[in-house]
C-alpha cells in the first residue's frame, strides 16, 4: 500500500478510535453497547498498529535498499581510489627521479 493511501487510512481509523472513545466516556451508554464499543475500541487500536508498523516495515525494507546501493557506490570508489593511488604513486616515482636526475645534473654544472 502507498504512504499516501495508508497514511488516509491510518486518519480515518483514528478518527473511528477518537470517536469510539469519547462514547465509552459517556456513562448512559451501558452493557452490550458498551461492550461493543470496547471490542471496537481495541479492534480499531490494532489496526492502527498494524498501520503504523506496516510503514516501517516499508520504510526498514528502503532504508535496507538505499544502504546496499550506497555500499555499491563505496565499493566502486574504493576501487578507482585504488587505481588513482596506483597512478599517483607513478607519478610520486617519477618525480622523485626527476628530482634526482636535476640535483646530478647540477652537481655536474659545477665540476665543468
Amino acid at each position: 500500500m502507498a504512504n499516501t493511501e495508508r497514511l488516509s487510512v491510518l486518519a480515518k481509523v483514528r478518527e473511528s478510535k477518537k470517536e469510539a472513545q469519547n462514547l465509552l466516556e459517556d456513562a448512559t451508554i451501558v452493557g452490550k453497547d458498551r461492550a461493543v464499543l470496547e471490542v471496537l475500541e481495541g479492534q480499531l487500536d490494532e489496526a492502527e498498529d498494524a498501520l503504523i508498523l506496516g510503514e516501517l516495515a516499508d520504510q526498514i525494507d528502503e532504508l535496507k535498499a538505499a544502504s546496499g546501493e550506497l555500499g555499491k557506490i563505496v565499493k566502486r570508489m574504493e576501487q578507482s581510489a585504488k587505481k588513482i593511488q596506483r597512478i599517483a604513486d607513478g607519478v610520486a616515482a617519477a618525480a622523485k627521479a626527476l628530482k634526482i636526475l636535476a640535483d646530478i645534473a647540477a652537481k655536474a654544472a659545477t665540476i665543468v
